[in-house]
């Protein structure tokens, strides 16, 4: 029977060779990030990417198993302590596996943001997976348990009869130690002298912390160069939105507003055979069809459309749970502001942001998909219609989800074939057929389209088109690998096809028009505060965007994701990382340029405008001259 000290001792050295294990199938996961990112390949970042990946790895997974290391030093039970071991280091792997996933359908790693989604109370809603993925995933998440769990037991038994002390073990041991060193070192360099190709190479990892002295430098009188752009993390500074209070006159007869968004909602989609009544209450709308989303996600998207500011403001607005200026007006001139999204309405904040003024506000619709969802946010809308007061003008959001997840109810015809069944993330690569997912998103569509036109035909039949501005849009786009570069769904880039919505705009005497010039979401609610709301303040005050009917003005446009931003400046698009920035053309290809200055300091201006913002600087610059728009 063994003591105490020998149990302990062999487990710590068994620890050492589980660490290995987990080690080496991290590494081996690892290589599916650079499956679809192009980085520096010349000798030297290729050999800081293997100290890199070696060290962070080996980082990652002594944190991940100091459970298991913890238990052996305070009770070391091998029947406790090597399942529990093999346990942590199987879920390592796995959870690595899903951030390669992820990062390679949007690119960005498991972040706060996918974290809110999954663990805020809406994961059933956010994500709908079929059974097939899951029996998949459940079958990875074996193979990977048995691995480790073979391995381990290897171990195990080996240091029944291996030496103390092995040529091998120092060996590893050095490696480990070497690239630990040789990571952090070498990156505190390349940050201190902006150094891309090394910095870019930390883009790939899943929580990474690469080591910067910067600060230390400077304090021992080291020069530094300064980067052009970079990103700005959440600081003390104080919101400045608005810049000043609105300027508003109560118009005489203020017309209902309805706001109707469907999630995912790509700018080619909007025609006779995929939307047929939304295609009909075009013919009598303003139309723009050059129109794009703030963002390439629903947050963004919806952010940009109420704001109209960049979504990099939104974390600064949840915080101060600051509402936008439209719903403001709307409070002052005695509106009813109602709410009918299908997804809950507190994933995203859209409580505590867009509607954290409104009392008793709906946060969620009934039913089992988001397709149940959608018909039970129709029916809540038909039925206030029923009942409302007609003493006063009334808000109201319908923001439809079924397109999002490809839904709709399996009765429905399938107008579009050959259809997809079902939607499996885990087999879409550049060799996957798009036509079969494309057509079971055009039949979503299609289901939304008919309770779109529910909605249309009982404001029509109780009159209220003759006094409602409608507005028709959508969140973000849904890409189906269009530039064939492996890009699926929305929030992974910024090309036309993840942030190109269609847009249309209703109103009385408006006439029904076509226009080709550009125009955005940050353009909108200053349009209709300006126009119908009887607001004269200057757009720059509380918006980034333009007068909708006039066209220019649009040269610089920020868009955001979770991760980053860009900077769309006529067909090129700057995507700005943390320690990069790629120009991008039409079909998302890289470039090798870069942006004008007045470029770039025309989007920090942006950025930087809402937070301490000083509204005297920003007329001395010229830029707060501009009021709405005038006749139409």
């Amino acid at each position: 029977m063994t003591s105490y000290k020998e149990r302990r001792h062999r487990l710590l050295r068994w620890w050492g060779g589980l660490l290995l294990t987990t080690l080496v199938l991290l590494l081996l996961v690892s290589l599916r990030y650079f499956e679809v990112i192009d980085l520096d390949g010349r000798p030297a970042s290729l050999l800081f990417r293997a100290s890199m990946l070696v060290g962070h790895f080996t980082t990652l997974a002594a944190v991940a198993l100091l459970p298991a290391l913890v238990l052996i030093v305070l009770w070391p039970r091998p029947r406790l302590v090597i399942p529990l071991g093999v346990l942590l280091g199987a879920a390592t792997v796995a959870l690595v596996l899903i951030d390669t996933q992820i990062f390679q359908l949007y690119r960005f790693h498991i972040n706060a943001g996918v974290l809110n989604l999954l663990f805020g109370g809406a994961a059933a809603e956010t994500f709908v997976f079929s059974a097939a993925m899951y029996a998949q995933a459940g079958l990875i998440a074996a193979a990977i348990l048995a691995a480790v769990g073979i391995a381990c037991g290897w171990f195990w038994r080996r240091l029944a009869s291996a030496p103390q002390r092995s040529p091998m073990r120092r060996a590893i041991v050095a490696v480990i130690v070497t690239s630990l060193l040789s990571f952090h070192l070498v990156h505190i360099w390349a940050d201190a002298v902006s150094y891309e190709p090394i910095l870019e190479q930390t883009e790939v990892l899943p929580m990474r912390y690469a080591a910067t002295a910067k600060r230390m430098l400077r304090s021992y009188g080291v020069a530094l160069p300064n980067v052009q752009v970079a990103h700005t993390e959440h600081s003390g500074k104080a919101l400045s939105y608005p810049l000043q209070p609105l300027a508003c006159k109560s118009p005489e007869n203020p017309p209902n507003i309805v706001v109707i968004a469907i999630d995912s909602w790509r700018f080619d989609e909007l025609n006779a055979q995929v939307t047929p009544n939304i295609e009909k209450f075009a013919q009598r709308s303003a139309r723009f069809l050059d129109h794009y989303s703030g963002g390439n996600a629903t947050r963004i998207g919806m952010f940009s459309l109420f704001y109209s500011i960049p979504g990099t403001y939104w974390h600064r607005i949840l915080a101060e749970r600051q509402g936008p200026v439209l719903i403001e007006q709307l409070f002052r001139l005695n509106y009813d502001v109602q709410v009918f999204r299908s997804a809950p309405l507190y994933s995203p904040e859209f409580d505590r942001t867009v509607f954290s003024r409104v009392k008793g506000v709906r946060m969620r619709s009934d039913g089992d998909d988001p397709a149940a969802w959608d018909r039970d946010l129709t029916n809540d809308f038909l039925k206030y219609l029923e009942t409302r007061s007609a003493t006063g003008p009334f808000f109201a959001l319908l923001f439809y989800d079924a397109p999002h997840s490809f839904a709709h109810p399996k009765d429905y015809p399938q107008h579009f074939q050959p259809a997809a069944s079902h939607v499996n993330y885990l087999q879409l690569d550049n060799e996957t057929d798009p036509l079969p997912l494309l057509n079971r998103y055009r039949n979503s569509l299609h289901y939304v389209d008919s309770l779109v036109g529910e909605a249309f035909a009982a404001m029509e039949a109780r009159g209220l088109l003759e006094n409602s501005l409608v507005i028709v849009t959508g969140d973000h786009g849904q890409e189906f690998n269009d530039n064939e570069q492996n890009y699926w769904g929305h929030a992974s880039n910024f090309t036309r096809y993840q942030t190109g919505v269609p847009f249309l705009l209703y109103a009385p005497g408006l006439e029904p028009k076509t226009y080709k010039h550009r125009t955005t979401h940050f353009d909108v609610m200053p349009t209709v505060l300006h126009d119908y709301l009887g607001c004269d303040t200057p757009f720059p005050t509380y918006s980034v965007g333009e007068p909708l009917f006039e066209p220019g003005g649009r040269e610089i446009i920020v868009m955001s994701e979770y991760a980053d931003f860009a900077i769309k400046h006529g067909n090129q698009t700057a995507v700005v990382r943390k320690h990069r920035m790629e120009i991008r053309d039409e079909d998302y290809l890289e470039l090798d340029t870069s942006l004008a200055p007045d470029v770039i300091a025309g989007a920090l201006e942006q950025k930087a405008r809402f937070v301490n913002g000083d509204l005297r600087s920003l007329q001395r610059s010229g830029e707060g001259v501009r009021h709405g728009a005038g006749s139409h």
